[in-house]
């Protein structure tokens, strides 16, 4: 099947009617061709390219770009004699690639002011999308005169191109997962799979026969597809399950993974869907005119959303505004000396990095580390993150309390167990005789608090009215003793 035929079942659907808020604001392009594809380069959200065409099929092409996040847009390639262009992509500011039909392929290296053709492969009817990793490892695939597909890699930023062994179906969409594994969707709602760098595939699913799937992306094993009639298909472990959502008539081809959880989509009306639980359910977040379609969604690196399609259309979700707030929390502030302490990062915003200082304790720069206070005594804490070129600090004064605790061991035979730890009620000790046992609880510096008889039958225990802190239980005819959180 031809692309002009998918892309031209595109524009004749009805809209759904439901209004819903606008989180999208529309961008003046400059133009009213169809724009195929967008392209930020990595780092920035300032500088971006998009590039298409006037007609779905061999037309006039056109690239434009933004210096100013979108604000405003200016031509910079098109015009009579161009050839048409489905795909742009930029590996850094300068460097970009552009590609589409006739065998047309271009490089530039000064931001779109020239471009060079190049060669790439042979018999190319008409390019369908280039896709980088880093500015190394790169794909692009084109349909060939001779039928069938033509993938070719590089891994020197576009310098050479080695043909791929291919795929066994039509493809309409590649996506990287990571620099080593790629997958790819077309006809016959096919899936492929490559995990070394997309030299040879494997199909790991087929669906309905003359139906497409015409967008892909991942992040990880985390994955979403879309197609034809609402059809949203999704994975979470690389493609050896999945999933199936449908809205009913929408053709999807925009789609972008966002983070581990969450995704967009879009496609028919110019809709916009979004998952913030990994695909299950999807919602609109951006209902868009009718007569629009949109076939990329792309997002910068400071998630700054931009979708592209048909009419010139551009919209821009400027991304929200996230301030760095650093917190955690220790599972005991009261500890023994030989006893670890764990520290859980509950800080929010993009963090990137985490520096810890806990004085003569020691410093450490993971997320969530745990700690000795070999020495006795009492001390601060504090915690830095970093990111999105924002730091924030927090120090909580005298928070860990280190004794000296001779004599103390915790339980490790394997036999007993006491739950739930930490508690603020009641706590249930298994492993037990079913003879009355004597069960003691010590405070940290050996005092004695409480003292009962349990066996493996009457094993509860109210432990409510004793204060937060890290307590130690004695069980008779056991030499060391089992550590228990009050909270």
């Amino acid at each position: 099947m031809k692309k002009f035929s998918i892309k031209a079942l595109l524009f004749f659907f009805l809209i759904s009617g439901t209004s819903f808020a606008q989180n999208w604001e529309t961008l003046d392009s400059g133009t009213d061709y169809i724009l195929f594809d967008i392209s930020f380069p990595k780092g920035q959200s300032e500088i971006g390219y998009a590039a298409g065409m006037q007609y779905t099929w061999d037309a006039e092409g056109i690239v434009i770009k933004t210096t100013d996040s979108g604000d405003t847009w200016n031509q910079i390639l098109g015009g009579t004699g161009t050839n048409g262009i489905e795909t742009i992509c930029f590996i850094n500011a300068d460097t970009g690639f552009i590609a589409g039909w006739n065998n047309y392929f271009a490089k530039t290296t000064n931001g779109g002011e020239s471009w060079n053709q190049i060669t790439v492969g042979s018999n190319n009817w008409y390019f369908m999308d280039i896709e980088f990793w880093d500015e190394y490892n790169g794909i692009a695939f084109a349909n060939l005169s001779t039928g069938g597909i033509g993938i070719y890699i590089t891994n020197n930023g576009g310098d050479t191109w080695t043909t791929s062994l291919g795929v066994e179906q039509n493809v309409q969409d590649i996506a990287y997962a990571d620099v080593n594994t790629l997958y790819a969707v077309g006809g016959d709602e096919k899936i492929s799979k490559s995990t070394n760098g997309g030299m040879s595939w494997t199909q790991i699913y087929s669906g309905t026969n003359n139906r497409y799937f015409m967008g892909v992306d991942f992040n990880g094993n985390f994955g979403v597809i879309g197609g034809e009639d609402g059809k949203i298909m999704h994975t979470l472990d690389g493609g050896d399950n999945w999933s199936t959502y449908a809205t009913g008539y929408h053709n999807f081809q925009g789609v972008h993974v966002f983070n581990s959880d969450s995704a967009y989509i879009a496609g028919t009306d110019a809709d916009i869907y979004k998952t913030t639980n990994w695909g299950d359910t999807w919602e609109v977040e951006d209902n868009g005119p009718e007569s629009s379609h949109i076939y990329k969604v792309k997002f910068t690196t400071d998630h700054t959303g931009f979708i592209c399609g048909s009419q010139g259309l551009i919209k821009r979700k400027i991304a929200p505004e996230i301030i760095l707030s650093a917190d955690f929390e220790a599972d005991a502030i009261e500890t023994c000396n030989w006893m670890p302490v764990h520290f859980t990062d509950l800080s929010t915003g993009n963090i990137e990095s985490w520096e810890w200082d806990f004085g003569i304790a020691g410093t450490s720069t993971e997320q969530n580390p745990s700690i000795i206070f070999s020495t006795p005594g009492v001390y601060d804490i504090t915690l830095t993150v970093y990111g999105d070129g924002q730091e924030s600090s927090i120090t909580k004064e005298a928070y860990i309390t280190s004794y000296i605790c001779p004599g103390f061991a915790e339980i490790n035979d394997g036999q007993t167990h006491v739950s739930p730890n930490p508690t603020n009620g009641l706590i249930h000790i298994t492993g037990l005789k079913e003879e009355k046992t004597q069960v003691q609880l010590f405070d940290i510096s050996g005092k004695l608090i409480l003292n009962t008889l349990l066996s493996e039958s009457d094993n509860q225990w109210d432990v409510s009215s004793i204060k937060a802190g890290v307590y130690f239980l004695e069980i008779e005819g056991f030499e060391k003793k089992e550590k228990l959180i009050i909270e």
